[in-house]
């Protein structure tokens, strides 16, 4: 059940994308996406020039990802029980809106806090593009399908980090941090209008060819709940990387190769999960997903010793490449731990929940000791935080599965 692998013989990639909506779906989040990959980019370098502080910068980040966990059971609510049209409209003008605004708040006004607030914001109604895609194929492709259409999808997710970055990175030689902030507004408004025309409109729990079950958003949290700590981990590391890859681009004289570096790392984790995703594993996707967990916390902590952009940039190809097959897994095993239409939506969006959840405890962390200590100190704590809480939800899965060992004996 927990086979997060392709199947070998699968459908082709445009049988995937062959039911009605699909293809919009796709573009939309795509598009969407993209967004997200340009936000850490502009986002961190504008906040760090109105306000003079990577501390500031790194709060403002925190505040999106938080805002992201504190409004991911709204948005799972919103989205089972107004329909992914609606919801998804609503949320991409929201959270669009709001980052767009933090250019003018930003230049007018002396109010760092406003910004912060603004993030927060966005990050709350940030649409839920990959969860509400995978779910849309879900409701449309046989269940054995799924393993390489969420294959593809993470690839396509790590894709636009990539482009991300380097549209943010071009938008900031051309006109400054703020052309990249607008851009990323504009990209996230834009993806949600694509994927919404598309969406699912039906009212309540869902449907389609597999049983929508009855499970709400509580059963279907304690379902996955040692899957999202491990992947709050991995999304710890991440947020962490996403403030400390700017500080050291800054600090080298060269700010804009942020864009760069953090492409680099999205690629390698694109790279890493297409592989990854076409190979069957007979393993148990649990014990794969925190192996992977650890090795990014390996990776991290040992960046702490490098100098020079060359030799990072090195380093986060390998995170990377742990990361991206570690995201697969997390997805697909939403989808698997959990049964029904509707929990499944809520578990793939909880899954989100906690990945930017960690990621915004990562960046708030790492922006303080970035401006307090080092960015190598930064490095070095956030990979130990992401082994515990690794080791955290190895405990959790040891518990939840001990009641069963214990009837089978």
């Amino acid at each position: 059940m927990n086979q997060c692998a392709v199947q070998e013989g699968g459908p082709g990639y445009r049988q995937l994308l062959a039911p009605p909506g699909i293809p919009r779906l796709f573009a939309g989040a795509l598009v969407g996406r993209v967004s997200i990959g340009m936000i850490p980019v502009g986002v961190v370098l504008f906040v760090e020039q109105v306000t003079a502080s990577f501390s500031t910068a790194g709060l403002a980040m925190a505040a999106y990802a938080i805002g992201s966990v504190a409004g991911g059971p709204l948005r799972s609510w919103a989205s089972v029980r107004l329909g992914h049209r609606v919801a998804l409209a609503t949320m991409s003008l929201l959270s669009g809106s709001a980052l767009t605004l933090l250019v003018p708040v930003g230049q007018w006004m002396d109010l760092p806090w406003s910004l912060i607030a603004l993030m927060g914001v966005s990050g709350c109604s940030s649409p839920p593009f990959g969860a509400l895609m995978r779910v849309g194929w879900a409701q449309k492709l046989p269940e054995r399908w799924l393993s390489r259409a969420f294959g593809l999808d993470s690839v396509v997710e790590e894709s636009t980090l990539v482009l991300g970055p380097l549209v943010a990175a071009g938008a900031v030689a051309l006109g400054g941090a703020r052309l990249a902030v607008l851009a990323g507004g504009a990209v996230c408004l834009a993806g949600g209008a694509i994927m919404s025309s598309a969406a699912d409109n039906r009212r309540g729990t869902g449907s389609g060819h597999r049983s929508s079950g009855g499970q709400g958003i509580g059963a279907a949290a304690s379902r996955v709940g040692w899957m999202l700590v491990v992947f709050a981990g991995v999304g710890f590391a991440v947020g962490a990387i996403e403030v400390i890859v700017p500080a050291v681009a800054r600090a080298s004289g060269h700010a804009s190769s942020s864009g760069g570096l953090l492409a680099v790392f999205a690629l390698g984790s694109a790279c890493a999960a297409f592989f990854y995703g076409r190979r069957t594993w007979k393993s148990d996707g649990s014990g794969r997903l925190m192996v992977l967990s650890l090795g990014m916390a390996a990776g991290v902590v040992v960046m702490m010793a490098v100098d020079g952009l060359l030799v990072t940039g090195s380093l986060l190809v390998l995170v990377g490449a742990a990361m991206g097959p570690a995201v697969l897994t997390a997805y697909l095993l939403a989808d698997t731990l959990v049964d029904g239409a509707a929990a499944k939506t809520h578990a793939a969006i909880l899954a989100g929940v906690a990945c930017n959840g960690g990621a915004g405890a990562g960046a708030a962390i790492a922006g303080t000791a970035v401006t307090r200590f080092s960015a190598g100190h930064a490095f070095a704590f956030s990979g130990i935080v992401t082994a515990v809480l690794t080791a955290i939800g190895f405990l959790m899965l040891l518990r939840d599965r001990n009641p069963y060992h214990e009837s089978d004996t």
